[in-house]
């Protein structure tokens, strides 16, 4: 099951790269073997990121492949929406870091303000 999991991987990654070199792959011939083994052309255009996640998804050997929940983490392949929802969250855990930290200041009494206490014997 697992080995058939990672031949979607690899299927996602040819895929993806026709896409970013905007070419048709063969289905047989030098580039196919040459994809087969690893050995990728260039991908102009395509960002430095997005070339390695594509490059580690048509690794030869399977068991280097991302998964797919691991490829849904990837922040260079989330949509607009995800990525500005990712922000807002990151957002609201600082500012709740900030409120927290700011109610500990609070709650923790200046020193100056201490009373000493002295015991007459």
């Amino acid at each position: 099951m697992y080995v058939l999991k990672q031949c979607d991987i690899f299927s996602l990654g040819i895929t993806m790269y026709e896409i970013v070199r905007q070419q048709p792959l063969q289905s047989n011939g030098r580039e196919w073997h040459d994809l087969r083994h690893g050995k990728l052309e260039r991908m102009e255009g395509a960002p430095f990121a997005l070339q390695q996640i594509i490059k580690e998804m048509m690794c030869p050997d399977v068991h280097q492949r991302p998964t797919a929940a691991n490829l849904l983490t990837r922040r260079q392949l989330l949509s607009d929406e995800q990525l500005a929802l990712l922000y807002e969250r990151n957002k609201a855990r600082q500012a709740d870091i900030a409120l927290q930290q700011e109610r500990q200041q609070r709650n923790t009494p200046p020193k100056r303000f201490l009373k000493r206490f002295h015991s007459i014997i």
